[in-house]
């Protein structure tokens, strides 16, 4: 009878301890709901040291990658000047609706297309209908996000990371729970899961 409530309690906090690794390593996100996947290509070193590539290095772009790196560090992966893996990040968004949009109320996403100079492809605008009812409110435009990895001076993609989401929050934070999304991921594969 002990034997099989000892196992039964140890059964019981693997579990939670298991259960409490998922939720630790789970990465959700308040700034941009969505889904992400991950996709190991080739297998990156045992100890790695990560670097960002930026093309833009304007104030913002800086701020914003820092930001990026921020997140990668609060994960427990090294960031490095000397490093052996390097991030690029290609940031895209569609447009919020079918018609024109008032640029003066809709949020811009842009600046964050800056750490790697991303695309920033557009539906093209319909003419408006002229009907006098109210429209609702536009959603959030549409994020696609890469990330992929690639080891030393090679150009070959190692590791890839594609997220999908709409911003609900700000830019920085979003940066930042991003890295943290690349931090606990890197060097996995994962399915569709949500971010």
């Amino acid at each position: 009878m002990f034997g099989k409530g000892l196992a039964r309690l140890l059964l019981v906090t693997v579990l939670g301890l298991i259960g409490v690794g998922w939720t630790e390593g789970a990465t959700a996100s308040a700034t941009c709901q969505g889904s992400y996947t991950t996709a190991l290509l080739q297998p990156l070193p045992p100890h790695i040291v990560v670097g960002l590539d930026i093309h833009d290095r304007s104030p913002r772009n800086l701020t914003l990658a820092e930001r990026f790196l921020e997140g990668v560090r609060d994960s427990g992966v090294s960031v490095g000047a000397q490093p052996n893996v390097l991030l690029h990040v290609n940031v895209s968004h569609l447009g919020e609706t079918s018609v024109k949009p008032d640029r003066r109320t809709m949020p811009s996403y842009s600046e964050f297309s800056g750490p790697h100079g991303g695309l920033e492809p557009q539906l093209p605008a319909l003419p408006s209908t002229g009907l006098t009812t109210p429209r609702a409110p536009a959603a959030p435009p549409l994020m696609f996000v890469r990330v992929d990895a690639t080891v030393g001076n090679s150009t070959h993609v190692s590791w890839l990371a594609a997220v999908q989401c709409r911003m609900t929050g700000q830019n920085y934070q979003f940066a930042k729970d991003l890295g943290r999304l690349v931090g606990n991921t890197l060097g996995k594969r994962t399915e569709r899961r949500p971010f």
